[in-house]
């Protein structure tokens, strides 16, 4: 799932705010699953600056866990609930399209709905950011800043499946069958239809069956498009032809033979070949061959990953982590206010381009950056009015630059994306609002506790094609640059609290401080979007030393007269 559009998988899971999908969402999907956008996200208003000339180096790790997520609606659900459905079916593996098309035509029944059987996916990612964090005081109101953010993210999925009701298993010209007999089978079925309708046809050219009149001519005529029409649909059903040739593109699963759709299939075949044989058409011997045992969550697997099916991509049951450089980010802090009673920043970052995107031949994966630029400004302040209260406020705004990338292009709900819908696209992500507000007890000159509530909006994604892109329904299509699109747009309201530490060290005035505190907060609502339900804990501790400047030397008192 990018890690900033979710799915998103996040849809999977849109920008970079909490942490996507999972593409989806992560989820990203297609599960787009985002990160937080600046290390200072999670930690109480930092309203300091600098003194000239000295160097703030601080560590300040950050985990993000989210196994839930905020459906449109506020509602709290499952961050694998587009991996899981009761019965299976083309939402989930768009490449059973062709063999429910030739099911509805082969049986005329086209309330039939194919079923793999029951998908329960337990989605869990996290993300831990350990940046190292640098401040210098160019003056005693401007300070530069640095981060350089090294992210493991990881997303363990736990794919399991009831075949209880199910009526799927390998299609046995397939190669998860491991049948080698099989599609020779079907060429020989193809054939010998071929060769019966071909007999039945040329006795009514021959005014045979009390052509051309006839009601027996009439019955005869309909022997030979259903014929036609079977052959057509056996290979669709099995992806080979009457020459031996298979798809591109292999229809993954058929009926079980004694499913009531894998009998609806073989009565059917066998009533057609009955009634071309009551014309006097050259017997049909071979049959259709159809499995015996149902779809598991190791065919799952091979489906995803053999060439053959179309998907080429690391579908579930597995454990990803990633740990590598994000994005950095530059920037500078100006202090307006820095007294006793008012502290106030000013804030300008420039996030650059140096992290790795989530890929996306892998549905679960939460890249450690964006690689694209970010501008962002905002504001941190401390009002204390008194001896014991505070009230601590941040505000930052993110905006989103444009970039181009690869993407498997999918509505968050269809999140096992073929590679057909892969494509190249000009991706303009929402830009984000944070707003937080601490309220803070002073227990002490250096200590301070608080509780917190941050409230985060993110506007829709937007995305353009840079090319045509033509997927058939086979493989998933129609689809279009607003299905990566739909649910990107979303808000959030998490409450918490922590402690924070400032103690001044040394002995030259003014003195040096050391800071250090936790921090822990989790996503309480949300809506709009497929919102990740997060928990994050951030520790942070910073140091300071004096590069130069700093206050000039005491002079000495001039020695008495005697």
């Amino acid at each position: 799932m990018d890690s900033k559009s979710r799915g998103r998988a996040d849809g999977q899971v849109g920008g970079r705010a909490h942490g996507r999908a999972i593409r989806w969402l992560l989820l990203t999907v297609p599960v787009a699953v985002t990160l937080w956008p600046n290390s200072l996200s999670a930690q109480y208003a930092d309203a300091w600056v600098n003194p000239r000339g000295t160097l703030r180096v601080s560590f300040e790790p950050m985990y993000i866990n989210f196994g839930q997520r905020f459906d449109t609606l506020g509602n709290v659900e499952a961050l694998g609930t587009d991996f899981s459905d009761d019965s299976a079916g083309v939402r989930l593996i768009p490449t059973l399209y062709d063999a429910q098309a030739a099911i509805w035509s082969i049986s005329g029944d086209s309330s039939i709905a194919i079923n793999t059987g029951a998908f329960r996916t337990t989605l869990e990612s996290d993300i831990r950011r350990l940046p190292f964090n640098f401040a210098f005081g160019l003056t005693d109101r401007l300070t530069l800043t640095a981060s350089v953010p090294l992210v493991t993210t990881r997303s363990q999925v736990d794919l399991s499946i009831d075949s209880t009701d199910s009526d799927l298993g390998w299609n046995q010209a397939s190669p998860g069958a491991a049948n080698a007999a099989a599609a020779a089978q079907i060429q020989s079925l193809l054939n010998e239809l071929e060769t019966a309708a071909s007999f039945v046809e040329g006795q009514i050219a021959a005014n045979g069956y009390d052509c051309p009149t006839g009601p027996t001519c009439d019955q005869a005529r309909d022997a030979v498009l259903r014929a036609r029409q079977m052959q057509a649909d056996v290979t669709l059903l099995s992806g080979v032809d009457a020459a031996g040739g298979t798809a591109t593109v292999l229809t993954p699963f058929a009926p079980i033979g004694g499913s009531v759709t894998g009998v609806a299939v073989t009565t059917a075949i066998a009533s057609l070949v009955a009634d071309l044989q009551s014309l006097g058409a050259p017997a049909v011997t071979s049959s259709f061959p159809l499995p015996s045992e149902p779809v598991t969550t190791s065919d799952v697997e091979t489906l995803s990953s053999d060439p053959a099916y179309g998907y080429s991509a690391p579908l579930l049951g597995l454990t990803k982590y990633s740990n590598r450089i994000g994005d950095v980010e530059v920037g500078m802090r100006f202090g307006i206010a820095q007294n006793e009673k008012l502290r106030a920043v000013l804030i300008g970052n420039v996030r650059l381009p140096t992290g790795n995107r989530d890929v996306p031949d892998n549905y679960t994966d939460i890249g450690p950056g964006d690689k694209q630029t970010d501008i962002e400004f905002g504001i941190q302040s401390v009002w204390m009015p008194g001896t014991f209260l505070a009230l601590a406020i941040d505000a930052m705004y993110t905006m989103q630059l444009g970039d181009r990338l690869e993407r498997r292009v999918t509505p968050p709900d269809r999140p096992f994306a073929t590679l057909a819908t892969q494509a190249t696209v000009q991706r303009n992500l929402g830009d984000i609002l944070r707003v937080g507000v601490y309220p803070s007890l002073r227990l002490s000159e250096g200590f301070t506790a608080y509780g917190s509530a941050t409230f985060l909006h993110k506007s829709a994604d937007a995305f353009t094609l840079t090319g045509a892109l033509d997927v058939p329904p086979s493989l998933g299509g129609p689809v279009s640059a607003a299905d990566l699109e739909r649910n990107t747009s979303w808000r959030s309201l998490s409450f918490g609290g922590g402690i924070y530490l400032r103690m001044d060290r040394g002995a030259v005035e003014p003195k040096l401080p050391i800071e250090g505190g936790v921090d822990y907060r989790s996503a309480f609502s949300g809506s709009g979007g497929l919102t990740p339900k997060t928990t994050t804990v951030n520790f942070f501790l910073r140091l300071y030393w004096r590069l130069w400047g700093g206050p000039p030397p005491a002079e000495e008192a001039p020695t008495p007269s005697p």
